[in-house]
């Protein structure tokens, strides 16, 4: 086992839950969805929790879009 930190992979998709959001980010859900809210970011509440298109996070929520697409390069880069 490596020393390095395990970074949570999000496979990339049309929409995330808050808390998938929130797992990736290290931060708890609720102060994300407050951050969400903050940044003007829509939400899609469904019985089951809030949703994000990743449309919102690209454009209202620019350094949560960069970090989705910099995992997704590191995943790439390792396989």
């Amino acid at each position: 086992m490596s020393g390095r930190p395990r970074i949570p992979l999000l496979r990339l998709k049309a929409v995330y839950s808050v808390g998938e959001l929130a797992d990736a980010a290290g931060v708890d859900r609720r102060q994300l969805h407050r951050l969400l809210v903050a940044a003007g970011v829509e939400l899609l509440a469904l019985d089951r929790g809030h949703f994000v298109a990743l449309g919102e996070l690209e454009l209202k929520v620019r350094s949560l879009w960069e970090g989705i697409k910099a995992v997704q390069a590191m995943a790439r880069e390792l396989q």
